[in-house]
């Protein structure tokens, strides 16, 4: 028994070394800027928007591929917002979970900083929503972007920015279709907590 304990303890302890070789997780936490682009007003509409700051915060991960390229999906807490003037300012706000799967590729490697870039997919589900007109909260459950960007890291320390484009229209309005999609910039920091 004991000499099966002992093996077992050191192949979990062979497989946890090679997998911080390949296998990284992080904190990260940041402010995005957003603006609702609206693709299907009316041309007598006369609706003017304004992009609001926001934040995140939520965990990465990462596992690498090939060379210098990996997988970094994550997830996160965002919570966006916009102003729109339609006969008085009104401010949307939406939170959300977002998960973007992304590919990262280390583009420089200067020992001790690394540049790298970013882009891939992103999931978002609604959490919770709040608007000043009231007919207008009506959101879609899940919708659909994309990000890209760049970034660098230090020791454990990661710092990157991002532009989201929406590929979805995040309102679900019956009687007045704007098609809304999100259009966000992001800034945020992160802490490796083990790994590559």
């Amino acid at each position: 028994m004991k000499k099966t304990l002992l093996v077992l303890s050191l192949v979990i302890a062979v497989m946890s070394a090679s997998a911080q070789d390949r296998i990284a997780i992080g904190l990260k936490t940041g402010f995005n800027s957003t603006k609702i682009k609206l693709s299907d007003l009316p041309s007598e509409a006369d609706i003017k928007n304004e992009a609001s700051n926001g934040f995140l915060i939520g965990a990465y991960g990462k596992v690498r591929l090939l060379g210098s390229l990996s997988l970094q999906p994550e997830i996160y807490y965002a919570k966006k917002s916009t102003e729109m003037t339609v006969e008085d300012l009104s401010k949307n706000t939406f939170h959300t979970w977002d998960i973007p799967i992304l590919a990262n590729l280390q583009v420089l490697d200067l020992q001790v900083l690394k540049v790298y870039g970013v882009a891939g997919p992103v999931a978002s589900f609604i959490a919770k929503t709040k608007t000043d007109i009231p007919e207008w909260d009506e959101y879609k459950n899940t919708n659909w972007s994309f990000q890209a960007g760049g970034g660098v890291e230090f020791w454990r320390l990661t710092a990157d920015v991002r532009y989201e484009w929406g590929l979805s229209d995040i309102s679900d309005l019956k009687t007045f279709n704007i098609g809304q999609k999100t259009n966000v910039v992001t800034f945020s920091v992160g802490f490796k907590i083990f790994g590559i």
